[in-house]
């Protein structure tokens, strides 16, 4: 589980990562004079990367919590190992 944890971290720090790449080619995009259609459509495109890559935060930092909520069962005394989450 421990692993698993450790996965999810590097997972999140890579779309740390990938926003930072983001943000980079919106400056780029900014500084740089290129046919308004494209443009428009490099932007869309831009926020809906945005957009997944926050789902996907989120997703990991959902999953960190119920990995951590099923670490501490495991870790109670008289905990039923046959059932973690119930």
């Amino acid at each position: 589980m421990e692993r698993i944890i450790g996965n999810l971290d590097k997972v999140k720090l890579k779309l740390d990562e990938a926003f930072f790449y983001l943000d980079e080619i919106e400056e780029i995009l900014q500084e740089d004079s290129i046919d308004h259609e494209a443009g428009e459509k490099i932007g869309q495109a831009g926020e809906r990367l945005a957009h997944e890559l926050s789902s996907l935060s989120g997703k990991v930092v959902e999953l960190q919590d119920i990995l951590r909520v099923l670490e501490e069962r495991e870790e109670q005394p008289g905990s039923d190992e046959a059932s973690p989450l119930g």
